[in-house]
């Protein structure tokens, strides 16, 4: 074999044992079966472990445009007016006066209709309201129109009986720096007038501001009325329990300026404070007092149009302050059974008084079926007060004196829950004129 031929050979002889290698595998499986492979071993499977739900991941909110209103801040979001959204009734007896509340809350603005009717004597007001609630204050325009009469005498005409009429507007401000501090700004024009044409204050015009500040609770009526808007306010017989919690304390004051600007026909300084405290007795008894405490630093007398003979007017009609500003000792926010006497006995331009509530209570959270009404909470309260009033410093000497029993309660009717408050009082003590017997009633809804 030569040198070439032995070459090729060797180059052959590897590529023939790979063919041949190939080969066998594929020979013998079609020849003979392979053996039977064992069954492999299953391991048994690990219990699940239970996996934590996934959190959802909220999407971040978009942008706000640039133009849209700022956003509440905590203590402006929390505002009074804000707790109750739908309409609202309120009832007081032997008054005979109904209250009712249409609200609509839109965003950052909060509209407001109330219509007060009282059937006996035809008294009627009616107040519109706006109000803004920005980031850190709130404003409100207000317009309203109140005209009462006077019950006339036993024996008169109808046609003599007397009227008077408060109409106007107001600009408030809030600014709110914490839940417990506020601050107060009032501007506000009344227009008067009277159906007696010979009164010297008849259409006239009242423009007065007014700077006010209020600590604790913002819930209460008499503390809102002090440092705002005066008129409109619920007139509870009792301090609601739920307005002030256990230990708590709230004071509010203001100072209100009338000026002869503008179409301003009066001018007179009003100085006036309350404090409210609530006394925890036992877990479920307390007592709640009030002390008020209201002056006019600065008015102006009218002069007798008859002098030198004796003033014919009563004594309300004798300064430079409207009968509505003047302070009263009896009704619903002082002392609940003092009347005003025939002469205006009751009202004055200097005037204190402090009263206490001690609430017991008979269930609490407790459910009693009673025809479509649930009886929840029931509390027994007696009742204490006393003050005095009158037109000079030197005249608040005898001060008068009055107790009385009550009662509260808390009442779901379907969706609305009913306050139903009642206090029998009685003058004890004081000048005779203004000594008398009362018992008032109370209901409010809260949806």
């Amino acid at each position: 074999m030569s040198r070439g031929a032995s070459a090729n050979q060797m180059r052959r002889t590897p590529a023939l044992a790979l063919l041949f290698a190939a080969c066998i595998p594929l020979t013998s499986f079609a020849q003979e079966p392979p053996p039977p492979t064992p069954p492999p071993t299953v391991s048994p499977a690990p219990e699940p472990q239970p996996q934590p739900e996934p959190v959802p991941v909220p999407a971040p909110a978009p942008a706000p445009p640039a133009d849209s209103p700022s956003v509440l801040s905590r203590a402006a979001g929390a505002s009074y007016d804000r707790r109750e959204t739908i309409p609202n009734v309120n009832i007081y007896l032997p008054e005979g006066q109904a209250d009712v509340r249409l609200r609509k809350l839109i965003k950052n603005v909060l509209f407001e209709s109330q219509i007060s009717y009282r059937f006996i004597n035809g008294d009627i007001s009616a107040y519109l309201r706006y109000k803004y609630y920005a980031k850190s204050f709130t404003y409100k325009i207000s317009v309203f129109d109140t005209i009462e009469f006077d019950v006339p005498a036993v024996g008169a005409s109808r046609g003599s009986k007397e009227f008077q009429r408060v109409r106007g507007g107001l600009l408030l401000m809030e600014f709110p720096r914490d839940y417990n501090h506020r601050y107060y700004w009032l501007l506000q024009d009344d227009r008067l007038s009277f159906g007696e044409v010979t009164r010297s204050d008849n259409r006239k015009n009242n423009v007065y501001t007014k700077l006010g500040f209020q600590y604790g609770t913002q819930f209460d009526e008499h503390l809102n009325q002090i440092v705002g808007e005066t008129r409109g306010h619920i007139l509870p017989v009792l301090t609601a329990f739920r307005e002030i919690g256990p230990q708590k304390w709230s004071i509010a004051a203001a100072v209100t300026q009338s000026a002869e600007v503008y179409t301003g026909d009066y001018r007179y300084t009003k100085i006036e404070a309350e404090t409210l405290r609530r006394f925890d007795l036992t877990p479920t008894s307390f007592i709640v007092t009030r002390a008020h405490i209201g002056t006019f630093p600065f008015y102006t007398d009218i002069p007798n149009p008859i002098a030198p003979l004796p003033d014919p007017r009563p004594q309300i009609e004798r300064y430079s302050v409207p009968e509505y500003e003047m302070f009263s000792l009896g009704g619903r926010q002082a002392l609940r059974s003092v009347k005003n006497g025939p002469n205006f006995e009751g009202t004055g331009l200097d005037e204190y008084h402090a009263t206490a509530e001690y609430f017991v209570p008979v269930f609490r959270n407790r459910d009693y079926p009673m025809w479509i009404s649930h009886w929840n909470t029931l509390y027994a309260i007696g009742y204490a007060g006393a003050g005095a009033v009158g037109y000079k410093v030197d005249q608040v000497k005898n001060p008068a004196a009055d107790l009385g029993l009550g009662a509260e309660a808390s009442i779901t009717v379907r969706d609305f829950e009913v306050l139903l408050s009642v206090l029998a009082a009685h003058t004890f003590s004081g000048p005779e004129e203004i000594r008398g017997s009362s018992v008032k009633f109370s209901i409010r809804t809260v949806h």
